[in-house]
């Protein structure tokens, strides 16, 4: 009787371990490899498709930064690819797919998307040493034929691609949202007071006149623009237009400014925006740290 017990169940260990392998191949019926190579040469072949390349916004180290930057991208399928910055001639680099953890895209040579990450402190704002601490190893999270939404292996950057037209192919890259995103030419007038605006005394008065950059940032329809002459400190205003014919424009400071002024101090005193002629004028108010008062009147005119 044992005999027979021992049989039935070494029968149904071998059902069982066949059955089991049925399933595994009827659900799977290629290797972790093969399928893992098909997601990527199926994610090469969109990205080769687009005709007109590719926009990427990239929010380099979003946990320290707020900065929106543009590039534009064309792949081919001998893993080479074309690269814009701003209105800056193309540069032909090379890029790879490979998959770790999940599909990854990584431009391997040096492309315009490394500046933000380059030692040397490239792009304003950056760190010598460590850049804007960006990546260019890059996790795809989705990909379709219109668009993909990366994130950045090492210091989490933000990026997105979608298809770009025709008229990205040339001249300056563009984000499609900011409508205030652009150069302007600035005049500026900063009136330090030897205490309070009350009392009157002037101590000192800042002209500076110049170009300015207009940068997207990751708000929408956002953008920073230095503050005055105190650029070079990280001051900055911040800039709202919901789109390019709304005369309304709402004004606050960056973090730095917020730390290096009186707290709470920071007033908008007028400020108005021309969409036709592209003027922004702004006045604003506010008392520095050892308690002294500031007003700065600011013309940009786009370019």
């Amino acid at each position: 009787m044992i005999k027979y017990l021992v049989y039935i169940l070494l029968l149904a260990a071998v059902v069982f371990v066949s059955c089991k392998k049925d399933l595994h191949s009827s659900v799977f019926d290629k290797s972790a490899d093969q399928r893992l190579n098909a997601v990527l040469a199926n994610y090469q072949s969109i990205l080769v498709a687009a005709p007109y390349g590719w926009v990427a916004t990239v929010v380099p180290n979003p946990e320290e930064n707020d900065n929106v930057y543009a590039f534009w991208f064309k792949f081919n399928d001998s893993n080479r690819v074309a690269s814009r910055w701003k209105d800056q001639p193309s540069l032909n680099s090379s890029y790879r797919l490979k998959a770790l953890q999940q599909p990854e895209l990584i431009f391997d040579t040096y492309t315009y998307l490394h500046l933000l990450a380059d030692a040397e402190a490239k792009v304003p704002g950056a760190q010598p040493g460590t850049g804007l601490k960006s990546d260019f190893e890059l996790e795809i999270i989705s990909g379709t034929a219109d668009s993909f939404v990366l994130k950045g292996k090492y210091n989490g950057s933000d990026v997105t691609m979608s298809r770009a037209t025709v008229k990205d192919t040339s001249g300056s890259v563009v984000i499609p949202g900011y409508p205030l995103a652009g150069n302007y030419l600035d005049t500026s007038v900063r009136i330090l007071y030897k205490t309070t605006l009350a009392n009157g005394t002037i101590a000192n008065t800042a002209k500076i006149s110049g170009i300015k950059t207009a940068n997207p940032i990751k708000y929408a329809g956002t953008v920073s623009v230095d503050y005055s002459d105190l650029g070079a400190s990280g001051w900055q205003y911040n800039i709202f237009a919901k789109s390019a014919t709304d005369r309304d424009i709402t004004v606050t400071i960056n973090t730095a400014m917020q730390k290096g002024i009186k707290e709470g101090s920071f007033k908008v005193l007028d400020k108005s925006y021309d969409p036709v002629s592209g003027r922004i004028y702004l006045k604003t108010f506010y008392t520095n740290s050892a308690g002294a008062d500031r007003v700065t009147e600011e013309i940009l005119i786009r370019q």
